[in-house]
């Protein structure tokens, strides 16, 4: 499907935070952080997917897609089992376009960041306190 790019600014506080902790709980803060604004795209796209058995809104998913070095990102997609997906996404020729997943995307960019923001601050916490035990 489509990919989009989110380049998070202004973040110095939480990544000053972030390098004081072992790179294990880094690693989890992060995740934690980007999961929870992933997961507010992901609710977006499934109250926008069309319905007929529901099969397509309860198969839209977050998923990691961790690379080798060392970058860690987060997808929402539709997996193969409901590869019709992209049919309503992009149309067919004789099917006009239904987009669900672009629109939740953009509509949900500025709250998804946010959200990503306030848990990884959370996150953070948590696991500096952790640390701290």
């Amino acid at each position: 499907m489509a990919d989009f790019d989110i380049q998070i600014e202004g973040l110095d506080q939480l990544d000053k935070a972030l390098q004081e902790l072992a790179w294990p709980a880094a690693r989890r803060a992060l995740r934690k952080g980007m999961r929870a604004g992933a997961n507010m795209v992901r609710d977006e796209a499934r109250q926008k997917a069309p319905v007929k058995t529901g099969k397509l809104k309860r198969r839209i998913r977050t998923r990691e897609r961790s690379e080798q070095n060392g970058w860690m990102r987060f997808a929402i997609e539709v997996p193969k089992s409901v590869f019709y997906g992209r049919f309503f996404e992009f149309g067919t020729s004789r099917q006009p376009a239904r987009p669900f997943l672009r629109p939740a995307a953009s509509n949900q960019t500025d709250a998804a960041v946010a959200q990503m923001r306030s848990s990884l601050a959370e996150a953070i916490e948590f696991e500096m306190q952790r640390a701290r035990r």
